[in-house]
């Protein structure tokens, strides 16, 4: 029987949801084999070959094939039965039930926030009002202004070998007046009438905005520094003020519009602002009062013996705490919890006071899971479907790590070895020479033009000019790409490879005629510092291989397993499947 070279990495396509998920054929369903009792069906075959996209044609073996495939679905059921037991199995592990019980009470607890709370609070019309009229103060636009201005900074003085103060602070000073002078002239040129845009442009120093007209946009008190500030709000509107001296530099200012302090108008913008403020101020209400109507009923029992002792002394697993009865929290928790609750509340000594009042806390969570039970959160689809997925999550990994060699680190030796062995085929350029060429049939016609290109001229113009054939052929002939030695034979190649980068060269002599070529780029052969990260991966992934494949066999020898030949000779794969090359093996 032939073998088939198949797309098939048996764990990851495991992990790949649709192979398993509902068939898009309308034939009716088979059970074509069985795995400890799991059936492998028509339709996950069906699935399989279209996630590989195979095209069958006149010459696939198509019963080889499908007995390939089968194979691969057994190995898959293999790792679904092995899966399965280890989600069972983790019912048992104490840490991993804590952690699955925290992710299903997150799902939970929004549901429940959702139904108990958020969908019982209504805020009307009327709330609003009310709100909106009776906190005026919240909604108070402060004053604010909208202005430009152009900026004149203040050269640094250029003090480099002056060693006088006297002459510093001269230099400092003339520098002063200078900006000043400046900007006291564009003070002048705009209160004379001169086009605001044009003066920001030819003279503001602020390049964010110098080609916005210097604009400012609205700011209230506050935004910009106090001199600034000060001379902008008591300009009027339409007032140009200046020069105000800031740590910036000297600035000329103007006025654009001023608005006085105000209420906001209750338009519908503000309203679903207000309401959405309402909405949350009454959730928070009505979950507090949820959870302190919990805690009002609460029994707590306390282990003051364990308590009392230093964590440090005490085993993780012995209880501190139960909750209602039902609930108990370990030491673990403590031993976890407790220094970050002590720094959160600057506790200095862990008294046995200071951690019950810790756990009532932590109760909290108990309290919310034991009332997401009783009103049936935990039944709900969204909940069930959280603790399925976080159980086979685990499982999977748990499976994907026994089917890894987790301690296998390639040795150095090993690197170098399959670089060595694998050079030719897989490291070796095997076209190494980008090159262009012209053939012509005299070679001292060709030897002619090669003296005017190695003068300047141009090679690919010298191409379209003298390569033999119509234009549009000499426009792609010239240029060979990237060549091997197999590709134009090996003197060609030989006197190529001979050249440097961007040399030409003279006359070669082929079949074609004479040559002249251009050798445009080099390609080396990859070396092994190059390759050295995906060599010690693809070496990993073969000692993964080896250990997936004897665990597979394991699997398969303890495993009752039996094939339904009469449907599977039945079978016949689907019409619509895509195409994926199937290679025979010799």
């Amino acid at each position: 029987m032939k073998k088939f070279v198949l797309a098939i990495i048996v764990a990851g396509l495991y992990f790949t949801s649709c192979i398993f998920g509902p068939s898009r054929s309308v034939k009716e369903t088979r059970i074509l084999a069985r795995v400890d009792g799991k059936a492998v069906t028509t339709d996950e075959l069906d699935s399989l070959v279209r996630e590989l996209g195979i095209t069958i044609t006149d010459t696939t073996d198509t019963e080889s094939l499908k007995l390939a495939l089968l194979d691969s679905l057994i190995d898959l059921k293999l790792i679904e039965i092995r899966r399965d037991s280890i989600a069972i199995e983790l019912g048992n592990d104490r840490d991993f039930v804590e952690k699955r019980n925290s992710e299903v009470a997150n799902t939970v607890f929004r549901l429940m926030f959702d139904h108990e709370i958020s969908a019982k609070i209504k805020i009307d019309s009327t709330q609003i009002d009310s709100f909106y009229k009776e906190n005026p103060d919240k909604f108070v636009l402060p004053e604010q202004i909208k202005a430009s201005h152009i900026l004149v900074k203040v050269p640094k003085p250029d003090t480099a070998g002056v060693s006088s103060e006297k002459v510093k602070m001269k230099i400092v000073q003339e520098n002063e007046e200078e900006a000043l002078q400046r900007a006291e002239a564009i003070l002048v040129k705009a209160k004379a009438g001169e086009d605001w845009d044009s003066l920001v442009v030819k003279y503001s120093q602020d390049n964010s905005n110098n080609q916005k007209g210097g604009d400012l946009g609205y700011f209230g008190h506050g935004r910009m520094v106090a001199e600034f500030d000060s001379a902008a709000f008591a300009a009027d509107v339409g007032e140009i003020v200046g020069p105000i001296r800031t740590k910036f530099g000297y600035h000329i200012i103007r006025v654009e519009d001023h608005k006085q302090e105000s209420i906001q108008e209750l338009n519908d913008s503000l309203r679903n602002n207000i309401k959405g403020m309402l909405f949350r101020d009454k959730e928070k209400e009505r979950a507090d009062q949820f959870v302190d109507s919990l805690k009002a009923l609460a029994k707590y029992t306390f282990n003051d013996e364990a308590l009392a002792q230093p964590d440090s002394l005490l085993d993780p697993g012995l209880w501190v705490m139960v909750v209602n009865d039902i609930d108990t929290v370990f030491e673990k928790r403590v031993q976890e919890l407790f220094p970050k609750y002590m720094r959160f509340k600057k506790i200095t000594e862990p008294t046995t006071e200071a951690k019950r009042e810790m756990l009532m806390e932590i109760a909290v969570t108990y309290l919310l899971r034991a009332a997401g039970k009783e009103l049936g959160y935990y039944d709900t689809p969204e909940a069930k479907k959280v603790f399925d997925d976080f159980t086979y999550r685990q499982a999977e990994l748990e499976v994907g790590r026994m089917m890894r060699d987790l301690e296998y680190q390639p040795t150095e030796e090993e690197i170098e070895k399959y670089y060595n062995e694998h050079f030719e085929e897989l490291y070796k350029e095997k076209r190494p020479l980008q090159v262009q060429h012209i053939i012509f049939e005299d070679s001292a016609f060709a030897a002619i033009i090669r003296d005017s290109i190695v003068a300047g001229a141009d090679f690919k113009e010298m191409a379209l000019r003298y390569y033999p054939g119509e234009p549009e052929i000499r426009e792609v002939a010239y240029d060979l790409g990237y060549i091997s030695e197999q590709d134009m034979g090996p003197d060609f190649f030989n006197r190529v490879n001979e050249l440097e980068v961007g040399e030409i060269s003279t006359p070669i002599k082929t079949k074609w005629g004479y040559h002249i070529t251009k050798l445009v780029n080099r390609r080396a052969d990859k070396k092994l510092n190059q390759v050295r990260p995906g060599i010690r991966r693809h070496l990993v992934e073969l000692a993964d291989a080896k250990v997936k494949k004897l665990l597979l066999d394991k699997w398969r020898n303890s495993a009752l397993i039996s094939i339904d030949q009469k449907w599977l000779k039945k079978y016949r794969f689907p019409e619509d499947i895509q195409s994926v090359r199937i290679t025979p093996e010799g």
